[in-house]
């Protein structure tokens, strides 16, 4: 039971050209988001995708809470209902092993991203986590509370079972090893090769590793953070001011239906050399990299300097008009926010010169915006940032969050 063809070559072994064409276009639109910026925002805005990240993946999963919740468990505030709450710790986990990722790969080269102990670092690391206790206990019998028909899965360990994910059968468990061993060979990745061609080995070894299911549970969210890895370890310019999960939540069933698409068998002679359909590969990988366009055009569409410094402005005076239902923002919040969206940070003590009010105005606009999650800094006394919130980043970034 094995799933070549590993990638959209054509029977002249030369990787499909459309293919090939639409990730260039990836690439080079990625690399032009969000340059305009400096570095202090853009980086604000990774750090908010991330949680919009979390609850895209864990949607596909029907299991997402939504960023307002996930902002305040990372405050500590958590739901009293338990289950609620054991979606919050999930989303947190989620967002700490993301960030885990991205840190190693910045010391590592892109050598481990194709590899199994990679993949199973990653989720040992999310699944090992004290707040995943509760779901390393998979029930054998569908929909049962009997904790007799549950066992227990070891983190980062493959599975050693049969199972069945809708109407996939996952290979044995006795095959995952050599699965492996052709997964770490065919996903070998070179200095030479175009960025495009590596992108198109991310997309097509997220389909390969999620064929073969390696472990009893966690597939799905734990092969999105190792697309999420590889697309960092490829060092895929502008990743991170977009992410993928958003565009494969806002289309959960055909994200499904394709990655299905991807396991069919060969068709016939002209459909490849190996046991599954080349056609079928080739039809996923197109969904993939047109959903990532999408989402590298939309964030373009919402991150147009002039546009955005208008929807800061709006929000600041709707705020201040009572018009949400949080505390309004003080007055000169939108000067100090609309200067470090251009300047990416400021001093402290320049603030009083931007909003052109006296040291102590200055100082105690500073202290409420930081209070509620509008600023940041390293230290009390450092050079502040701007700080996108989920409510904040929910209206400024229309159609970020779904629902909003």
């Amino acid at each position: 039971m094995y799933f070549t063809p590993l990638l959209p070559n054509n029977l002249d072994s030369r990787m499909d050209e459309e293919l090939l064409k639409m990730s260039e276009t990836l690439c080079l639109k990625s690399a032009a988001l969000g340059a305009g910026y400096p570095i202090q925002v853009r980086n604000g805005i990774k750090n908010m995708l991330r949680v919009i990240n979390s609850y895209y993946s864990n949607m596909i999963e029907s299991e997402g809470t939504h960023p307002f919740e996930i902002e305040k468990a990372s405050r500590k505030i958590f739901s009293e209902d338990l289950k609620h709450q054991r979606l919050q710790k999930l989303s947190l986990v989620h967002i700490e092993v993301q960030k885990w990722i991205e840190d190693r790969l910045k010391e590592s080269d892109d050598s481990i991203i194709f590899t199994r102990q990679f993949i199973q670092d990653v989720h040992r690391k999310f699944y090992s986590h004290e707040d995943m206790e509760s779901f390393l206990h998979i029930p054998t019998v569908p929909e049962s509370t009997d904790p007799s028909t549950t066992i227990k899965m070891i983190p980062g360990e493959f599975r050693d079972r049969l199972v069945y994910v809708g109407g996939h059968e996952a290979p044995d468990h006795t095959l995952i090893s050599s699965l492996f061993n052709i997964y770490e060979s065919g996903y070998k990745i070179y200095p030479r090769f175009m960025q495009s061609t590596k992108v198109i080995y991310a997309i097509a070894s997220h389909h390969r590793l999620s064929w073969i299911h390696p472990f009893l549970d966690g597939n799905g969210r734990t092969s999105r953070l190792v697309l999420d890895g590889i697309f960092a370890g490829i060092g895929l310019e502008g990743y991170g001011m977009w992410n993928i999960s958003r565009g494969l939540a806002r289309s959960s069933s055909e994200y499904k239906k394709h990655l299905s698409i991807a396991d069919w068998p060969r068709q016939g002679d002209r459909d490849g050399r190996g046991p599954l359909s080349l056609e079928g590969l080739k039809i996923y990988i197109r969904f993939m990299l047109q959903t990532a366009i999408d989402q590298v055009e939309y964030m373009e569409s919402v991150l147009q300097l002039q546009t955005l410094g208008d929807r800061i402005e709006k929000y600041v005076e709707f705020s201040r008009a009572g018009m949400y239902n949080t505390e309004p923002l003080p007055k000169h919040s939108d000067l100090l926010l609309k200067a470090l969206l251009i300047k990416g940070e400021v001093a402290r003590g320049d603030v009083k010169s931007i909003i052109n009010a006296s040291i102590s105005t200055a100082t105690k606009l500073i202290k409420e915006l930081v209070d509620r999650d509008f600023l940041e800094s390293d230290t009390p006394k450092g050079a502040i940032r701007i700080k996108f919130n989920a409510h904040f980043a929910s209206v400024i970034f229309p159609g970020l969050i779904s629902g909003s």
